[in-house]
């Protein structure tokens, strides 16, 4: 076997390798978790809403008499308070947040049982199916609770869960609703036609608008992907696909915008059709 014979560049070369300083590892950054709160404003509107749903809030150390008000409400309401330093408050909030000293933990949401809510009969009812950004499911319930619905139905595995984004994104309203979940949305829709609801689909390509179809009967209006719209077989099992006529070049809208303007034209054409002693 050949002994190899290094040359004074390999020697050099081996030296300065040798010297380099290890490559650095990207430190991770904390990250937001699913279940907070953070600033003041949001929290503030939260402890307005609906004290009960803070399991904790945290404070930075030393505010405690600033926040006052708020801590005894959340300690009313069976949470508890607790003041942390800075860097507590980044593990909890991410370390992009501004959290400017409070940050809530919240309780994970109790969903009403489905049946309940159809045996309600709750009119309109929202279907979500396949809105996978918090955000766009706050904006949601926002929309919804203000066009006068009541009850609201999530696809489980298909659509963004209750977090605090969420929530936050709900400005309050998710409050106000009562909120289910199912598993199979086609059999949930079987449901709701055996108990004398009529599945409206709100899609682009729909065969009627907003303005056309029998909006006196009871409905459960269904929503579906960012995106992707409704799914096909949830179309073949509605009684109306429904779309809304674009004015503009741009050919859609966002989910919670479109669900919004349905929504609002059919409590819309209700009310003009509604007797005077239907109004009262």
């Amino acid at each position: 076997m050949k002994r190899r014979i290094h040359s004074p560049a390999d020697r050099r070369r081996d030296f300065d390798r040798a010297q380099a300083p290890a490559p650095r590892r990207e430190q991770p950054q904390p990250r937001a978790r699913e279940d907070v709160v953070f600033g003041v404003e949001p929290i503030r509107e939260l402890i307005t809403a609906a004290p009960e749903v803070i399991r904790t809030l945290y404070l930075r150390r030393g505010t405690r008499r600033r926040f006052e008000d708020e801590s005894a409400r959340i300690e009313g309401s069976g949470g508890t308070v607790a003041e942390v330093d800075d860097r507590e408050l980044t593990n909890l909030a991410g370390a992009q947040a501004v959290h400017q000293g409070l940050v809530a933990l919240i309780r994970p949401h109790r969903y009403t049982p489905i049946e309940e809510i159809i045996a309600a009969k709750l009119d309109p009812i929202l279907l979500i199916d396949g809105v996978t950004d918090p955000r766009n499911l706050g904006a949601l319930l926002r929309s919804a609770e203000c066009a006068g619905v009541r009850g609201v139905i999530l696809a489980r595995d298909r659509t963004a869960r209750l977090t605090a984004t969420a929530l936050k994104a709900s400005a309050g309203a998710w409050v106000h609703l009562q909120i289910a979940e199912c598993g199979n949305v086609v059999r949930t829709l079987e449901q709701m036609q055996e108990a004398g609801y009529w599945i409206v689909a709100l899609a682009p390509e729909g065969s009627s608008t907003i303005y056309q179809f029998d909006a006196s009967r009871r409905l459960a209006i269904v929503v579906g992907a960012e995106g992707a719209g409704v799914r096909e077989l949830v179309r073949k099992r509605s009684d109306y696909v429904i779309s809304i006529p674009m004015r503009g070049r741009v050919d859609s809208l966002n989910v919670s915008v479109a669900a919004a303007v349905a929504l609002f034209e059919i409590a819309r054409r209700r009310e003009e059709t509604a007797s005077p002693r239907d109004a009262r």
